[in-house]
C-alpha cells in the first residue's frame, strides 16, 4: 500500500495527475473536505465512479484511514494500480477546519453535553428513569466507534443551518 504525504498528493491534484477522492459519507464531507476533493461515499462504491480517473493518481481520504484502506483493496481487486492513501487522514488535517460558525464535531459534543446534564438533572431531582439516557450515550459511543460511522454526528450535519456549509 502507497501512503502519499498530503503536500505531494495536492500538489499532484494541481498539476492534474492526481485526483483526491473522500470516501466518508456524503454528510461528512458536507461538513469539511478538503479543496478539490471528490466525494464517493465508502456506503456506495461503485467501480465505475473511480474509472474516469484510472490515467491519474487516485489519492484516498476518509475521517481515520480505515474506510480508505477498504477502498483501495477494492480497488486493486478491480484491477486499479495508481493508488494511495493519504498521509494524514481528516482527523489529523487542520486545514478543514471552518472559519466560521460551528463544526459539526463541535455541535455533536454539544448535544452529547446537553444530553448530559438532562440526565444529571432529571436523574438527580426528577426520577431514576433518566438513566437511560447515559446508557443509550454509552451503547451508541461504543457502537459507533466499532462500526466507524456516527449517525448522531451525520443526523447534526443534516440540519437546516448545517445544510449550506462548503468546508
Amino acid at each position: 500500500m502507497k501512503i502519499i504525504s498530503n503536500e505531494s498528493a495536492y500538489s499532484a491534484f494541481l498539476k492534474g495527475d492526481a485526483v483526491i477522492i473522500d470516501v466518508r459519507e456524503q454528510a461528512e464531507f458536507k461538513d469539511s473536505h478538503l479543496p478539490g476533493a471528490i466525494n464517493f461515499p465508502f456506503t456506495k462504491y461503485q467501480k465505475a465512479y473511480f474509472e474516469p480517473f484510472n490515467d491519474k493518481q487516485i489519492c484516498l481520504i476518509c475521517q481515520s484511514g480505515r474506510r480508505a484502506k477498504a477502498i483501495l483493496e477494492k480497488l486493486k481487486e478491480d484491477g486499479f494500480s495508481n493508488l494511495a492513501i493519504m498521509e494524514k487522514q481528516m482527523e489529523n488535517v487542520s486545514e478543514h477546519k471552518q472559519s466560521h460558525g460551528w463544526t459539526i464535531d463541535r455541535q455533536f459534543r454539544m448535544t452529547l453535553g446537553t444530553l448530559m446534564l438532562i440526565f444529571l438533572l432529571g436523574y438527580f431531582n426528577a426520577s431514576e428513569y433518566f438513566i437511560i439516557i447515559p446508557i443509550i450515550l454509552c451503547t451508541g459511543l461504543i457502537f459507533t466507534s466499532i462500526i466507524d460511522r456516527c449517525y448522531m454526528r451525520m443526523g447534526i450535519a443534516l440540519l437546516p443551518w448545517n445544510r449550506g456549509k462548503n468546508g
